[in-house]
């Protein structure tokens, strides 16, 4: 079966946008627990982020998922 994400980004590409969601994901996260620690609440802005990043994780996922090269089935 031909796997058509696998040819649309490149693999250097795909490391970049992997470690760049992955930085953001660490500031939104300490930010958050930053937050939390001192109960000031969450700002507005910070639950709109939180929820943009968990949805684009879809995406983010399904290129990753896609360029996984299994060991063939014994």
């Amino acid at each position: 079966m031909q796997n058509f994400l696998k040819d649309i980004v490149s693999a250097r590409t795909r490391q970049q946008v992997y470690a760049a969601y992955s930085l953001v994901g660490l500031t939104l996260g300490c930010v958050q627990a930053g937050l939390g620690a001192i109960d000031s609440g969450t700002p507005d802005w910070l639950k709109a982020s939180l929820a943009v990043y968990a949805f684009f994780g879809t995406a983010i996922g399904v290129t990753a998922a896609s360029n996984v090269n299994p060991p063939p089935e014994q």
